[in-house]
């Protein structure tokens, strides 16, 4: 049955039959509001120069590269990126970009799968909850709109480019799709979450736990197969594919050696641990979801327990922000406990009536919560200072003209990503080599592992290091390599 279909069997007293478009609709109209909200916060980062090299230039960097035919190489990491993370999904973003190369592509996508989750959830909430009840496009309604808002939403939002800005909402119509037997677009859909990140295994191990109650016949007898196809590329993915290209390098369990007492700046006891699993911003951010469905949630205690995983591989982590659920970290938790917010909303429905008025009044909670805690303009806890500086990509532009288009380029950490078109891009001064342009910006923005003492011991030295000012307009400043 389509949503479409179901919206027409509530009663007319709850609305008027030729009127049923009107419920989809509003998800549809918050989705357009917030990827305008998010994209244009985020376009004037990008111009105001205020990007991020970790990870905005390196994905834009191995998007170009697979665009230009040089695989999946990452120059800020000298490695091949497939060796890190499995994300599949950069071929068909590289596809736009063989068109149209710039980091606003990457945007757009992220903005629009951020967006989607508002009307994708409304699909999937119409699929759970149940179709007789005039309540039910109502509370559907509410629950879906404030998602793109939410104050979790918002630190994906804020950090730039994610492929798993786009799994949420593809996950939500994979569910969708399987419970209502389009079971086409259900394996598309579950591929398509699959090759955001190989952390959505687990996003698809949950979808198909769900189905194996909620599916429609012709799927819910087929629910070991998703799980079997997300198993399986875990085991492909991340145990044969990643392991080849990693080659003994980087690996993301690097941050949980401490568990097992190898990381001497991390001691190990029972505190240590406790105060891991109770990490106050975590606690918080888990607490402000569920305060945001209304403790729908709460009504679905085991489906909430799927939930637990995730937040675990993240605040057990050494890695911050991930360890307090900042930035895209806190993406894997949503989904389970979307799902248990609609469980427990089904649930909620068995034994109580609302009006229409009280469950609409399901947003306030959450869009209350996403202005207070968000970390987004305009919410309290942004930073607003970010968004406002002037576009002076022109000005780069012009300054880094004289740089061949194959050179190997240092530049500051705000700079990165309108340089990541070439074969060999880092933020200064990591990885700085002889043979490099360096791209100095007198109002810098820095960002994540850039240590400001450290640039400004490179930056001192650069007068004595053998190369040369060959562009000098009073912000910009280039230098050639070595001996140029």
């Amino acid at each position: 049955m389509t949503a479409e279909a179901a919206l027409r069997r509530i009663p007319r007293t709850a609305i008027r039959s030729d009127a049923w478009w009107v419920f989809p609709a509003v998800p549809l109209l918050a989705g357009a509001i917030a990827f305008a909200w998010i994209l244009h916060a985020e376009l004037q980062r990008l111009y105001g120069l205020t990007g991020s090299a970790w990870d905005f230039a390196y994905d834009q960097q191995v998007i170009w590269n697979i665009s230009q035919g040089r695989g999946f190489y990452s120059s800020f990491a000298r490695a091949n990126f497939l060796g890190i993370h499995f994300e599949l999904i950069f071929v068909v973003l590289a596809a736009v970009e063989k068109l149209w190369p710039s980091p606003a592509v990457l945007l757009i996508f992220s903005s629009a799968g951020i967006a989607a989750t508002a009307p994708a959830a409304y699909l999937f909430f119409r699929a759970i909850l149940p179709a007789d009840r005039a309540e039910t496009p109502w509370l559907a309604v509410a629950l879906s709109v404030p998602i793109p808002f939410w104050a979790a939403v918002q630190e994906a939002a804020r950090d730039f480019f994610h492929p798993e800005n786009m799994a949420l909402a593809f996950a939500l119509l994979a569910a969708w799709a399987g419970i209502r037997g389009h079971r086409v677009a259900m394996w598309c859909l579950c591929l398509l979450t699959l090759s955001c990140k190989e952390d959505q295994v687990y996003t698809i191990g949950v979808v198909a736990l769900l189905l194996r109650v909620y599916g429609a016949p012709q799927v819910k007898k087929h629910w070991r197969f998703i799980l079997y196809m997300a198993g399986g590329w875990f085991l492909i993915g991340t145990g044969i594919v990643q392991q080849h290209f990693r080659n003994g390098g980087y690996t993301d369990f690097v941050y949980y050696r401490w568990l097992v007492g190898l990381d001497p700046t991390l001691p190990l006891s029972p505190l240590t641990v406790l105060e891991a699993l109770f990490r106050p911003y975590a606690v918080l951010v888990v607490a402000a979801i569920i305060a945001g469905t209304c403790l729908m949630p709460l009504f679905a205690p085991r489906w909430l327990l799927l939930a637990v995983p995730p937040y675990l591989a993240n605040v057990l982590s050494g890695h911050t922000p991930q360890n307090i659920l900042h930035l895209h970290y806190v993406l894997l938790l949503l989904f389970p406990m979307i799902v248990a917010c609609a469980v427990g909303a089904a649930k909620y429905l068995e034994t109580h009536s609302l009006k229409p008025a009280k469950a609409l009044a399901a947003m306030l909670p959450a869009l209350i919560l996403g202005f207070a805690m968000g970390r987004f303009p305009p919410a309290l806890e942004s930073d607003g200072s970010l968004y406002a500086h002037p576009d002076t990509v022109a000005q780069l532009r012009a300054a880094t003209r004289i740089i061949p288009a194959d050179a190997p380029v240092d530049a500051d950490d705000g700079l990165t990503v309108w340089l990541a078109n070439r074969h060999t891009i880092n933020d200064f001064p990591d990885r700085l080599s002889d043979d490099a342009y360096v791209v100095i910006d007198r109002d810098a923005y820095l960002s994540g592992p850039t240590s400001p003492t450290t640039r400004r011991k490179y930056l001192e030295a650069l007068p004595n290091s053998g190369r040369r000012v060959l562009y000098d307009d009073g912000r910009f400043v280039v230098w050639s390599p070595v001996g140029d």
